[in-house]
Protein backbone atom coordinates (compact mmCIF):
# COMPACT_ATOMS: atom_id res chain seq x y z
CA UNK A 1 0.00 0.00 0.00
CA UNK A 2 1.06 3.34 -0.72
CA UNK A 3 1.73 5.69 2.17
CA UNK A 4 -1.33 7.84 2.80
CA UNK A 5 -0.08 11.12 3.41
CA UNK A 6 -2.18 13.26 6.45
CA UNK A 7 -1.86 17.02 7.66
CA UNK A 8 -3.74 17.71 10.83
CA UNK A 9 -4.18 21.03 10.45
CA UNK A 10 -6.59 24.25 11.51
CA UNK A 11 -6.00 27.85 11.36
CA UNK A 12 -6.88 28.34 14.39
CA UNK A 13 -5.05 27.64 17.45
CA UNK A 14 -5.64 25.77 21.03
CA UNK A 15 -7.69 23.23 19.40
CA UNK A 16 -5.72 20.12 19.74
CA UNK A 17 -4.19 19.40 17.06
CA UNK A 18 -0.65 18.23 18.45
CA UNK A 19 -2.70 16.18 20.84
CA UNK A 20 -4.90 14.75 17.80
CA UNK A 21 -1.90 14.03 15.69
CA UNK A 22 -0.27 11.80 18.78
CA UNK A 23 -3.24 9.58 19.45
CA UNK A 24 -4.31 9.00 15.66
CA UNK A 25 -0.57 8.29 14.96
CA UNK A 26 -0.43 5.76 17.75
CA UNK A 27 -3.50 4.69 17.38
CA UNK A 28 -2.77 3.64 13.99
CA UNK A 29 0.30 2.12 14.89
CA UNK A 30 -1.75 0.29 17.88
CA UNK A 31 -3.53 -1.23 14.64
CA UNK A 32 -0.42 -2.38 12.97
CA UNK A 33 -0.11 0.15 10.60
CA UNK A 34 3.49 1.49 10.51
CA UNK A 35 3.68 5.77 11.01
CA UNK A 36 6.05 8.53 10.54
CA UNK A 37 4.78 11.24 12.33
CA UNK A 38 6.56 14.98 11.45
CA UNK A 39 6.15 17.37 14.15
CA UNK A 40 6.38 20.62 12.25
CA UNK A 41 4.36 22.56 14.69
CA UNK A 42 6.35 25.19 16.21
CA UNK A 43 5.90 24.43 19.70
CA UNK A 44 7.49 20.46 18.71
CA UNK A 45 4.05 19.47 21.17
CA UNK A 46 4.08 16.12 19.32
CA UNK A 47 7.47 15.66 20.06
CA UNK A 48 6.92 16.50 23.57
CA UNK A 49 4.03 14.63 23.87
CA UNK A 50 5.79 11.35 22.59
CA UNK A 51 7.81 12.21 25.53
CA UNK A 52 11.21 13.37 23.58
CA UNK A 53 12.80 16.77 23.89
CA UNK A 54 15.84 18.43 22.35
CA UNK A 55 18.25 16.33 24.11
CA UNK A 56 16.76 13.16 22.53
CA UNK A 57 17.39 13.76 18.97
CA UNK A 58 20.39 15.13 16.92
CA UNK A 59 18.93 15.48 13.64
CA UNK A 60 15.58 16.61 13.07
CA UNK A 61 13.91 17.57 9.57
CA UNK A 62 16.02 21.10 8.77
CA UNK A 63 18.94 18.71 8.20
CA UNK A 64 16.93 17.13 5.78
CA UNK A 65 17.60 20.64 3.92
CA UNK A 66 20.93 21.43 3.91
CA UNK A 67 22.02 22.21 0.40
CA UNK A 68 25.72 20.61 0.34
CA UNK A 69 25.23 18.23 2.71
CA UNK A 70 21.59 16.96 3.59
CA UNK A 71 20.95 14.63 6.37
CA UNK A 72 19.56 10.92 5.06
CA UNK A 73 15.64 10.61 6.32
CA UNK A 74 16.85 7.59 8.36
CA UNK A 75 19.04 9.36 9.81
CA UNK A 76 16.61 11.95 11.71
CA UNK A 77 13.85 9.39 11.98
CA UNK A 78 13.96 8.50 15.51
CA UNK A 79 11.16 4.93 16.71
CA UNK A 80 8.86 6.98 19.41
CA UNK A 81 6.84 3.82 19.76
CA UNK A 82 6.10 0.22 17.98
CA UNK A 83 4.93 1.01 14.59
CA UNK A 84 5.56 4.61 14.79
CA UNK A 85 8.54 6.50 14.16
CA UNK A 86 8.96 10.37 14.76
CA UNK A 87 10.48 12.77 12.60
CA UNK A 88 11.07 15.98 15.15
CA UNK A 89 12.31 19.61 14.45
CA UNK A 90 13.64 22.45 16.31
CA UNK A 91 13.26 25.54 14.64
CA UNK A 92 10.37 26.20 12.09
CA UNK A 93 11.81 29.53 11.30
CA UNK A 94 14.81 27.93 9.81
CA UNK A 95 12.82 25.68 7.74
CA UNK A 96 10.08 28.69 6.73
CA UNK A 97 12.67 30.69 6.27
CA UNK A 98 15.10 28.52 3.79
CA UNK A 99 11.41 27.22 2.28
CA UNK A 100 11.12 31.03 1.05
CA UNK A 101 13.71 30.55 -0.95
CA UNK A 102 11.90 27.68 -3.00
CA UNK A 103 10.40 28.81 -6.56
CA UNK A 104 8.68 25.48 -6.45
CA UNK A 105 6.71 25.26 -2.86
CA UNK A 106 4.23 22.72 -4.52
CA UNK A 107 7.13 20.03 -4.67
CA UNK A 108 9.33 21.15 -2.62
CA UNK A 109 7.88 18.45 -0.11
CA UNK A 110 8.24 15.88 -2.55
CA UNK A 111 12.06 16.95 -3.07
CA UNK A 112 12.80 16.32 0.86
CA UNK A 113 11.19 13.53 1.80
CA UNK A 114 12.18 11.70 -1.09
CA UNK A 115 13.59 9.19 0.63
CA UNK A 116 9.95 7.80 1.76
CA UNK A 117 9.64 6.21 -1.27
CA UNK A 118 11.74 3.65 -0.22
CA UNK A 119 10.37 3.36 3.26
CA UNK A 120 7.34 0.99 4.04
CA UNK A 121 5.36 3.55 6.09
CA UNK A 122 1.19 3.06 5.70
CA UNK A 123 0.68 6.82 7.00
CA UNK A 124 3.06 9.58 7.00
CA UNK A 125 1.04 12.34 9.40
CA UNK A 126 2.11 16.00 9.75
CA UNK A 127 1.21 17.98 13.26
CA UNK A 128 0.98 21.42 11.47
CA UNK A 129 0.73 24.63 12.96
CA UNK A 130 -2.12 27.27 12.64
CA UNK A 131 -0.76 29.81 10.72
CA UNK A 132 -0.50 30.53 7.41
CA UNK A 133 3.42 29.80 6.31
CA UNK A 134 5.21 28.23 3.88
CA UNK A 135 6.02 24.98 5.26
CA UNK A 136 2.18 24.46 5.65
CA UNK A 137 1.95 25.57 2.06
CA UNK A 138 4.31 22.73 1.33
CA UNK A 139 2.41 20.30 3.46
CA UNK A 140 -0.75 21.04 2.18
CA UNK A 141 0.80 20.94 -1.81
CA UNK A 142 2.07 17.48 -0.75
CA UNK A 143 -0.52 15.35 1.80
CA UNK A 144 -3.47 13.53 0.42
CA UNK A 145 -5.82 14.31 3.08
CA UNK A 146 -6.39 17.12 5.38
CA UNK A 147 -7.81 16.14 9.31
CA UNK A 148 -9.19 18.97 10.87
CA UNK A 149 -9.60 19.31 14.95
CA UNK A 150 -12.86 21.34 16.02
CA UNK A 151 -12.87 23.06 19.15
CA UNK A 152 -16.66 22.73 20.01
CA UNK A 153 -16.76 26.42 21.06
CA UNK A 154 -17.67 29.46 19.07
CA UNK A 155 -14.93 30.94 17.86
CA UNK A 156 -13.44 27.57 16.75
CA UNK A 157 -16.64 26.33 14.95
CA UNK A 158 -16.95 30.32 13.40
CA UNK A 159 -13.20 29.91 12.07
CA UNK A 160 -13.86 26.26 10.39
CA UNK A 161 -13.89 28.31 6.85
CA UNK A 162 -10.50 29.41 7.08
CA UNK A 163 -9.26 26.42 5.95
CA UNK A 164 -11.42 26.16 2.73
CA UNK A 165 -9.79 29.67 2.09
CA UNK A 166 -6.66 28.87 2.86
CA UNK A 167 -6.64 26.00 0.23
CA UNK A 168 -8.88 27.77 -2.52
CA UNK A 169 -5.20 30.55 -1.87
CA UNK A 170 -3.14 27.79 -2.86
CA UNK A 171 -5.71 26.41 -5.69
CA UNK A 172 -6.01 23.24 -4.05
CA UNK A 173 -9.34 20.71 -3.94
CA UNK A 174 -11.33 21.03 -0.72
CA UNK A 175 -12.31 17.26 -1.40
CA UNK A 176 -9.01 17.15 0.57
CA UNK A 177 -10.43 17.68 4.03
CA UNK A 178 -11.40 14.15 4.86
CA UNK A 179 -12.28 14.27 8.57
CA UNK A 180 -13.67 17.00 11.09
CA UNK A 181 -12.54 16.10 14.47
CA UNK A 182 -15.12 17.69 17.05
CA UNK A 183 -12.81 18.13 19.77
CA UNK A 184 -12.91 19.15 23.42
CA UNK A 185 -16.62 18.75 24.10
CA UNK A 186 -18.68 19.55 27.19
CA UNK A 187 -21.47 17.30 27.06
CA UNK A 188 -22.26 19.31 30.24
CA UNK A 189 -22.86 22.65 29.18
CA UNK A 190 -25.29 23.80 26.96
CA UNK A 191 -22.77 26.37 25.15
CA UNK A 192 -20.88 23.09 23.91
CA UNK A 193 -24.33 21.29 22.58
CA UNK A 194 -25.27 24.20 20.73
CA UNK A 195 -21.53 24.21 19.11
CA UNK A 196 -21.89 20.67 18.03
CA UNK A 197 -25.39 21.35 16.36
CA UNK A 198 -23.92 24.39 14.64
CA UNK A 199 -21.00 22.11 13.53
CA UNK A 200 -23.68 19.29 12.27
CA UNK A 201 -25.82 22.13 10.43
CA UNK A 202 -22.24 23.66 8.65
CA UNK A 203 -21.87 20.07 7.20
CA UNK A 204 -25.50 19.42 7.13
CA UNK A 205 -24.62 18.44 3.06
CA UNK A 206 -21.50 16.08 3.92
CA UNK A 207 -22.15 15.01 7.46
CA UNK A 208 -20.14 11.74 7.25
CA UNK A 209 -17.09 14.30 7.08
CA UNK A 210 -17.83 14.35 10.99
CA UNK A 211 -16.39 12.05 13.51
CA UNK A 212 -18.35 11.50 16.86
CA UNK A 213 -16.73 14.28 19.42
CA UNK A 214 -14.14 13.80 21.49
CA UNK A 215 -14.92 15.17 25.34
CA UNK A 216 -12.59 17.38 27.30
CA UNK A 217 -11.01 15.39 29.60
CA UNK A 218 -8.33 16.46 32.27
CA UNK A 219 -6.72 12.87 31.61
CA UNK A 220 -6.02 13.70 27.89
CA UNK A 221 -3.93 16.91 29.12
CA UNK A 222 -2.03 14.97 31.91
CA UNK A 223 -0.96 12.28 29.47
CA UNK A 224 0.95 14.25 26.99
CA UNK A 225 2.64 16.41 30.18
CA UNK A 226 3.43 12.60 31.20
CA UNK A 227 4.84 12.13 27.23
CA UNK A 228 2.71 9.44 27.10
CA UNK A 229 -0.32 9.12 24.89
CA UNK A 230 -4.15 8.07 25.68
CA UNK A 231 -3.52 4.70 24.81
CA UNK A 232 -0.90 4.27 27.80
CA UNK A 233 -2.77 6.41 30.26
CA UNK A 234 -6.25 6.54 30.05
CA UNK A 235 -9.01 3.95 28.68
CA UNK A 236 -12.09 6.01 28.79
CA UNK A 237 -10.37 8.66 25.78
CA UNK A 238 -8.54 5.72 24.26
CA UNK A 239 -11.83 4.30 23.45
CA UNK A 240 -13.14 7.70 22.34
CA UNK A 241 -9.49 7.74 19.79
CA UNK A 242 -10.55 4.53 18.58
CA UNK A 243 -13.95 5.20 17.66
CA UNK A 244 -12.26 8.34 15.39
CA UNK A 245 -9.54 5.69 14.42
CA UNK A 246 -12.06 3.58 12.71
CA UNK A 247 -13.56 6.11 10.19
CA UNK A 248 -9.84 6.97 9.35
CA UNK A 249 -9.69 3.62 8.37
CA UNK A 250 -12.83 3.53 6.77
CA UNK A 251 -12.43 6.46 4.81
CA UNK A 252 -8.59 6.66 4.17
CA UNK A 253 -7.12 3.49 3.85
Amino acid sequence: MKAKKIAIINNKGGVGKSTTSVQLAHGLAKLDFKVLLIDLDGQNDSSLFLGFTEKDYENTFFDLMDHRYPAKLSDCIINARENLDLLPNDNIEKINAELHRSSRIDIIMEEILSDLENMDYDFVMFDCGPQRTKVNDAVLCYIDHIIMPVQVESASVRAVGNIYEYLDQLRLDSNLISLIIPNMYDARTNESKANLELLKEIFSDEPEVLTEPINRRVKITEAGRAGKTVFEYDEEAADQFFKVLKRVVEKIV
